[in-house]
């Protein structure tokens, strides 16, 4: 029997199943009662084995037939995921991405890198939201999420780790001027400090202690912030000491407008992820920004 013959009688057999009828699963299949008959006949021949107790008024699996069901639905469904998976690679990359960024990250790093994507596949739309809470993409209907921290175990997500970013406390020059230098963490609780919120909580900042252990402190909530990015503005503007990726206050180091503080204790890194609602293969636009960002990651450019 050809091989293609052979699952269709594998899906006949669970339609049957499922059904709880012969007549049943033929109107559901859109054959004839006898040709299902016939389809379980022959698999239960080629099996040898009998799949199924009948009588006129019931239909009941046998031991083996309950043993077989479990395999044969699992192997197909594991048919149905490379089927998708190659249907996948070779589908045009349209439709609405919903993508969910934290604020600082998504407006200056994850943006300019999803417009170059957008521009090369122009029946792309992009739906694009920007918050540093943790969302939940399964409940909220979101693609693609982009997220740093730990990732929480659910089997109902999937992820793919982007690299990671050292965590770097910083303040602007004039700030540092007139509060004074840290010499150690515990000078942390004499200075201003802008820090991000979850849900009108505070965000805990994290170090490397003497012992080289990472710790989280909570330094005081001079100000408080849901969004990154005003986070970041505020402490150019000279509001405080905040602490943030590396990649978000670079540009201002470099051009002197935030200045590093105590870089030995600034060593935690915070692990940077794409995370999906986890289905039987990956939406090949989602597929196409999550590869686009591996590959900058790889090259450092993320």
């Amino acid at each position: 029997m050809a091989l293609t013959n052979a699952f269709a009688g594998v899906e006949i057999f669970i339609a049957v199943v499922k059904a709880g009828s012969f007549t049943a699963a033929a109107a559901h299949s859109g054959i004839s009662k006898s040709a299902v008959a016939k389809s379980v006949a022959q698999l239960e021949g080629r099996l040898g084995v009998k799949l199924l107790h009948r009588t006129t008024r019931h239909m009941s699996l046998t031991p083996e037939g309950v043993a077989y069901l479990e395999q044969a639905e699992a192997a197909l469904d594991q048919l149905r995921s490379a089927e998708d998976v190659a249907r996948s690679k070779a589908s045009t990359v349209r439709g609405v991405l919903r993508v969910d960024m934290p604020a600082a990250f998504g407006r200056r790093i994850a943006m300019p890198i999803l417009m170059d994507i957008l521009r090369a596949h122009p029946d792309l739309r992009l739906k694009a939201s920007f918050s540093d809470r943790i969302i939940d993409p399964v409940e909220e209907g979101v693609d693609l999420c982009l997220r740093f921290g730990e990732l929480p175990d659910r089997t109902d997500i999937a992820a793919r780790p982007l690299g990671s970013q050292r965590l770097v406390l910083c303040a602007a020059p004039g700030y540092l001027g007139e509060a004074g230098e840290l010499t150690s963490l515990r000078d942390l609780q004499s200075h201003a400090c802008i820090l991000g919120s979850r849900l009108g909580k505070a965000a805990s900042w994290r170090f490397v202690d003497e012992d080289g252990c990472v710790t989280s402190v909570d330094p005081p909530a001079t100000h408080l912030v849901s969004d990154g990015e005003v986070v970041l503005d505020m402490a150019v503007a000279g509001f405080g000491l905040c602490q943030m990726p590396q990649s978000l206050l670079q540009p201002h180091i470099d051009r002197k407008e935030l200045v590093e503080v105590l870089p030995d204790r600034c060593q935690v890194q915070s692990p940077f992820n794409a995370v999906w609602p986890a289905t039987r293969a990956i939406l090949p636009r989602v597929r196409i920004v999550v590869d686009e960002l591996v590959r900058r990651a790889n090259a450092r450019a993320v």
